[in-house]
């Protein structure tokens, strides 16, 4: 009995580990795919959040993962990647889901700044070894989940409310994102 325990012990910190990694691939990705000219700015991670530390008396909360300039714009962007065909989110925050309510504070709060762009990149990862990656506005997502009653939402979801198709190339393991096509159909946009 020990010896199974063990056993489903080492392989749930496997996937655990695994998840962690393909997190960090798809940010590692996007920040390959930046175009020299543009500027990117990654948020430092938490303390707490290395090595599952939960003995932390406080920690700040970054308000996304990272910032683009690419004049006259600024954007924050918060990444998301899952293997799963839905996306939690929580609504307070004493709720728990992979879009914490401090994100969707903070995004929403940026959106107040003039020239400033803020939203989502999801990645969804399929069983067939490709992925769809879209760029949600923070007041288009605001609206998607105002208008759904659960505690979490599935692309059919995201779809009816104006993602971006962020379009993207396979390399061997990794991608590139074509980044500079996003930013120009966020700038045309912005402009109207």
């Amino acid at each position: 009995m020990l010896i199974i325990e063990n056993i489903l012990t080492i392989n749930i910190r496997w996937v655990n580990r695994l998840a962690k990694n393909v997190g960090k691939r798809f940010e590692e990705n996007w920040k390959a795919s930046i175009p020299s000219d543009v500027f990117y700015y990654r948020l430092k991670d938490q303390a707490q959040s290395f090595g599952g530390c939960s003995n932390l008396r406080f920690s700040s909360k970054n308000p996304c993962d990272c910032f683009l300039f690419s004049s006259p714009f600024m954007y924050a962007l918060e990444l998301k990647s899952v293997g799963t065909s839905s996306i939690s989110f929580e609504r307070t925050k004493e709720e728990k889901g992979v879009i914490h309510y401090h994100q969707i504070k903070g995004l929403r709060e940026f959106v107040g700044y003039r020239n400033m762009v803020a939203g989502f990149l999801f990645n969804f990862r399929k069983k067939d070894n490709t992925e769809t990656t879209y760029f949600q506005h923070i007041n288009d997502f605001d609206r998607m989940i105002a208008s759904i009653d659960k505690k979490s939402f599935n692309e059919k979801d995201l779809i009816k409310f104006n993602p971006i198709i962020v379009n993207s190339r396979k390399l061997k393991v990794n991608y590139r994102y074509h980044v500079s096509e996003l930013l120009e159909k966020l700038n045309r946009e912005m402009e109207r």
